[in-house]
């Protein structure tokens, strides 16, 4: 509506349209597509694994489906309802599973492929019916798989048919349950917590009530053979492998074991294996068997007072005890052991899987150490949050085997053995390229990710904390050299106490060729490092580099300290450290390998620095000048930005005095009914106006007001819509007071910028026009317009004024991007090394910079010197510069000629020629894409997938609002927009990365990562196949229609055809009956004409003949009729087409019928053969 409104008023000029070529090309090289997600899933609330095919479920509180295979094999779906999936069970071979959801509903899922691409289907559902129960609590899959017990909070289980998913007629209520039982105990068993079926007879099953009763039913008599009283609430039960014992876990921190035949005491004393002193529940208890020894798991049962905050599983066997301690607490276990999975080569793999709320553990229990496994996925990725993302496409294969070399997993750390997860099958291409994803996290650690098809593995971890000194957090690590009870030992990556706001990583650089990193702090710091292989010591002094004056006062955390040594293990080490005073956090950063040179800013100025001879360069605070506060909120609305730019397009039009004032307003008058379109007539309009105005109709007004009550109230100090549409495009070039999203009501021709020259002397400012190489406009008005406009100083805002930060002193803007460029800046013959700054007011600081020579080049320093400013109108904050050639590519070290600079502000992407900064194209994000502003840009290389020969370098871009556009350069056209984040979401926002070859990656959650792919030629997903043997999974049934009886003599054969046609004409009736059915038509009814028929919806059913055919016999009549009716139901109307053949003494005939009811009125219309008739009337 907005669009249409400023077009209305002439704010809005049409965009031009790509022709039909490159219409087809842009679906030969945009395609946007979701991934595989990495790392670990958010809120994990259960795991399930199928021991037959080697798949491993996880489930989440928000009803999302994780299925795991081999790596790359994933397949992910999510309940209609956003609640946690509380259980999950696979059926043996099949390739399904069923999930029990905290809202009491039954889920069957189904694993499938669909042309490779994996797809998790639900296939069925139930609910059960609220007058048998309230609620589910557990369910028991049958050894058979045919049945499903299902344990209610009424004392009832019930009986699923899995084949229809329906109730059956079993059920073993609760007067049956507990006859047996104690009188006591009937009055409140509590709910069904168990259901277990028997290891050896797969017709008996253990059912556990909450109150500490179980009783051992037989399925196949419905009977109860014994009954089972705990003195303690029951938590957890499993049988022995045998059968002849079985386990039960209670609420006070103790296990019974309990034979199977014997009822009336447990085999052996109650046990508390952390007692005696209070301890917590034993929430789930397993017991295992292999190669003769016994093992026993439970989570839980610490001492209360000593351990209660711990989260653990214990493993028993025989003298064996080990605790496991993890960070985060313990959602659900799993074991696999030899038995559960068919192995062909006899590997005794037996495995304790530990799912936490923050991590998965696997633990090896075949070897003698218990040691933990290395993770192919599932990658604790926010063991400290991520704070910043950098990727690195074909990565060198010398720096590649470098940290594979030194990231290899320690022997002493992890077990050798493969990950038992191995499901499915993946098709991974020939060719795959190396690519690195570099995460840096808040506790100033640099984690190194193997991110190429299909793995997700990390290969480096950089702790930058080593080099400093930190007393942020104290150590937390647990004391395990005392012997004492119980034996802790640590598992798991997951640190919750790692963080510390100061060590944090803002930035990163990495130079895959020279093997050159460079990172940035939250505290100021700055570290360069270099690969090497050797182990050393370090003693590493930092350069404390000042980037403000006295009068800015800091009030923030100190800087960090440097350790005065520290030991080097083999990776990247540093080779210089740099401190920036103040010491706030990073914002921009930017490396030169070639040049050995690095740029960092700050939120106070920023600093060029020479780390080949260790030295600053140059370092300047930015301070707005005297008078000239800070930029105003981007967050204005649209309304306020509009009314306040028709506010200074008045004020403009009052203050410029015209000899021939008196005459304009005289023909103001004359030609009021003519059409506006002179612009001499708007002006004195404009004027005449501002006259009249008091002299504060100026000033601000509430932000509540709209433009349209601008216009309608043109007395109280607003302009009329044609007079702003025509002194908007005289003053097309004259920049917004406000800024934000309000410079998108000017048209659509770019705003003058202001540009100084360093070249022509020191007190010299040149204004340069961006439509300078624009064709001159005609007409005397325009020939006299001043086009050199500079923005005003603006008020603080609200959003300012709360803006606080850690300094107090003179107005600052922040550094928001820097980049390095050999590029045209003095002239169009010599191309000159430049620094790039962009600030966060529309500012953007052109460097010069002098290099000495190769052979000179650490004995001489380098020389810099200011050369250009740009100011950009709208202020709104510089996100990335870019050089480009004449075909819109990056520029190179490769001589090439025609430069032209890409400035991408929050609100619009820009484009001037160099060196004469003459504005060419431009995009306005904020008006064309919904006030959106840019916060990720990026180039990315596209190949055509049916020419590979043909590649395009184009400009993606990620929005605040979630949307991902790619944009053709030098051109700026929009190419493709998709909706990558939710439109509340600010993390994914926050940290994503945009990679060179059409990729990227996001957080849809602290705890994951997702790739997504936007070329044509790129698959984010790899081509799955599910291995399932012959027959395992049934087959669905579908039900066909009932068929009509038909009594057919030999006569009706040949009438066929005619029938058919006589059909179709009644159906082309129908629709029309249905299309005229307002308009209360009597609907014609004709022989010739064809009908399309009715969808394929409209099935025939019986409309019951037999009153019809009794009624004719008794009349004397010899019949043989054939009966056809179509219903069809839309809206409220019912349409009913029926068909009889009559074979009688006068011969056969057919009749057919035509019934349309809709409330009061029928309409009916028949065919007696052949002839219409028509009959109109009421209920």
């Amino acid at each position: 509506m907005m669009d249409s409104v400023l077009r209305k008023l002439g704010l809005k000029r049409g965009e031009s349209k790509d022709s039909e070529a490159r219409k087809r090309l842009q679906k030969e090289l945009f395609s946007f597509q979701r991934g595989l997600e990495y790392g670990f899933p958010h809120k994990p609330s259960s795991v399930g694994h199928d021991p037959s095919l080697g798949f491993l479920a996880i489930g989440t509180s928000v009803g999302a489906l994780y299925v795991y295979g081999k790596p790359g094999v994933q397949f992910t779906g999510q309940h209609s309802s956003p609640v946690a999936v509380n259980q999950i069970t696979f059926l043996p071979e099949q390739g399904r599973f069923l999930t029990l959801c905290a809202d009491s509903s039954l889920h069957l899922w189904e694993m499938n492929t669909k042309k490779g691409v994996p797809s998790l289907d639900e296939i069925k559902s139930f609910k059960l019916d609220a007058s048998k129960a309230k609620g589910l609590h557990c369910f028991c899959l049958s050894s058979n798989g045919d049945e499903i017990l299902l344990g209610t909070d009424n004392e009832a289980v019930y009986v699923l048919d899995i084949a229809t998913f329906d109730l059956g007629s079993k059920a073993f209520a609760f007067d049956v349950l507990l006859e047996k039982a104690s009188d006591d105990l009937k009055a409140d068993p509590g709910h069904v917590k168990v259901i277990l079926q028997h290891s050896s007879q797969s017709d008996k099953f253990l059912i556990g009530f909450s109150s500490g009763v179980l009783v051992l039913v037989d399925s196949t008599s419905s009977t109860v053979e014994q009954t089972y009283n705990a003195s303690q609430q029951l938590e957890s039960a499993t049988f022995r492998e045998d059968g002849e014992e079985f386990v039960t876990s209670h609420v006070d921190g103790s296990y019974v074991v309990w034979k199977t035949d014997e009822s009336s005491k447990p085999k052996e004393n109650i046990t508390t294996p952390y007692g005696p002193f209070p301890c917590k529940s034993i929430t789930k208890i397993v017991s295992k068997s292999s190669d003769g020894e016994s093992f026993l798991f439970f989570s839980g049962g610490m001492p209360r007072a000593s351990y209660g905050e711990k989260n653990t599983v214990s493993v028993i066997c025989g003298e064996k005890h080990v605790v496991f301690d993890l960070t985060s607490k313990v959602v659900d276990f799993l074991t696999i052991f030899p038995t559960d999975t068919e192995t062909s080569d006899g590997d005794d793999g037996r495995t304790l899987m530990i799912l936490a709320e923050e991590e998965l553990v696997s633990i090896d229990l075949s070897a003698d150490k218990w040691q933990a496994q290395h993770l192919p996925y599932l990658a604790d990725i926010h063991s400290s949050a991520v704070s910043c993302m950098f990727h690195v496409d074909k990565v060198p294969e010398a720096l590649w085997n470098k940290l594979i070399s030194i990231g290899s997993p320690s022997a002493d750390v992890y077990s050798a053995k493969p990950f038992p997860i191995d499901g499915g099958k993946v098709d991974v291409p020939d060719a795959v390229d190396k690519e690195l994803l570099i995460t840096g996290h808040d506790d100033g650690s640099l984690l190194f990710w193997n991110v190429s098809i299909p793995k997700f593995q990390l290969l480096y971890k950089l702790k930058t904390a080593d080099f400093y000194v930190n007393d942020d957090h104290p150590s937390q690590a647990i004391d395990t050299s005392d012997d004492s009870w119980p034996p802790f030992r640590k598992v798991g990556t997951h640190d919750l106490y790692s963080d510390s706001p100061r060590l944090r990583i803002e930035k990163i650089e990495l130079c895959a060729s020279t093997e050159t990193l460079v990172v940035a702090g939250a505290s100021g710091q700055v570290i360069v490092l270099k690969f090497s292989s050797d182990l050393s010591t370090g003693e590493q002094k930092s350069n404390p580099v000042s980037i403000s004056d006295r009068s800015v006062a800091w009030s923030g955390p100190d800087a960090l300290t440097l350790k005065s040594e520290f030991k080097l293990m083999p990776g990247f080490q540093p080779v210089s450290f740099v401190q920036m005073t103040p010491p706030a956090a990073c914002t921009a950063l930017a490396l030169d390998a070639e040049w050995q040179l690095f740029a960092v800013g700050s939120a106070y100025g920023f600093l060029l620095y020479d780390y080949l001879s260790d030295k600053t360069v140059y370092s300047k605070v930015n301070q707005l000048p005297p008078g000239v506060k800070r930029g105003v909120s981007r967050s204005k609305s649209f309304q306020m930005t509009f009314r306040e730019s028709i506010r200074h397009l008045r004020k403009r039009g009052s203050s410029v005095e015209t000899k021939d004032q008196k005459s304009k307003d005289e023909s103001r008058s004359e030609d009021a009914s003519k059409p506006v379109g002179a612009e001499n007539d708007v002006k004195a309009s404009e004027e005449a106006k501002a006259a009249s105005e008091p002299k504060e109709a100026a000033a601000p007004q509430e932000s509540g007001e709209s433009a349209a009550a601008a216009a309608e109230h043109p007395a109280e100090g607003k302009v009329s819509a044609e007079g702003a549409k025509v002194e908007a495009e005289k003053l097309n070039d004259v920049a917004l007071e406000t800024g934000g999203a309000g410079d998108t009501a000017c048209a659509e021709k770019p705003e003058p910028v202001e540009v100084k020259d360093s070249n022509t002397g020191p007190e010299t400012t040149k204004q340069v026009d961006e439509d300078e190489n624009r064709p001159a406009q005609s007409g005397p008005d325009e020939k006299s317009h001043d086009h050199s406009v500079t923005f005003a100083p603006t008020t603080p805002t609200k959003d300012s004024e709360q803006s606080g930060d850690a300094c107090t002193g003179p107005a600052l803007y922040a550094i928001r991007c820097l980049s390095f460029a050999k590029t045209f800046v003095s002239n169009a013959q010599t191309r000159s090394p430049t620094l790039w700054v962009g600030t966060s007011e529309g500012q953007v600081l052109i460097y010069q910079l002098g290099l000495p020579a190769a052979e000179k080049r650490s004995q001489e320093e380098v020389q810099i010197t200011l050369a250009k400013e740009i100011h950009l109108r709208h202020r709104a904050p510089v996100v990335a510069v870019f050089v480009v050639d004449r075909d819109g590519r990056p520029v190179s070290s490769d001589p090439s000629d025609g430069h032209r600079v890409l400035i991408c502000s929050e609100e619009q992407l820009k484009i001037f020629a160099l060196p004469s900064l003459k504005a060419h194209n431009k995009y306005k994000v904020s008006l064309n894409c919904n006030e959106a502003r840019i916060s990720r840009v990026a180039f990315s290389n596209f190949k055509s997938k049916s020419d590979g020969e043909y590649k395009e370098k184009d400009l993606v871009c990620l929005t605040n609002r979630g949307d991902v556009l790619i944009f053709s350069v030098p051109h700026l056209r929009p190419q493709l927009k998709a909706g990558l984040l939710p439109k509340e979401g600010t993390l994914g926002e926050h940290t994503a990365v945009l990679t060179t070859n059409g990729f990227g990656f996001y957080q849809p959650y602290p705890s994951q990562l997702e790739k997504f792919c936007l070329c044509a030629t790129g698959h984010a997903l790899l081509s799955c196949a599910l291995e399932l043997k012959e027959g395992m999974r049934p087959v669905e049934t579908v039900e066909e229609p009932p068929v009509l009886a038909k009594e057919e003599k030999a006569g009706e054969k040949n009438d066929e055809p005619e029938q058919k046609k006589e059909t179709a004409e009644v159906t082309n009736d129908v629709e029309k009956a249905l299309d005229e059915k307002e308009t209360g038509k009597v609907i014609p009814v004709s022989d010739g004409g064809s009908g399309d028929g009715l969808d394929d919806s409209v099935t025939p059913g019986d409309i019951t003949a037999d009153s019809i055919k009794v009624h004719l016999t008794e009349m004397g009549i010899e019949t043989s009729m054939e009966v056809t009716c179509r219903e069809v139901i839309e809206n409220k109307m019912v349409v009913k087409t029926t068909e009889r053949t009559i074979s009688d003494a006068e011969g056969v005939r057919s009749e057919k019928k035509i019934v349309v009811e809709e409330k009061s009125s029928r309409v009916e219309s028949s065919v007696q053969g052949g002839n219409p008739a028509v009959a109109v009337g009421g209920d």
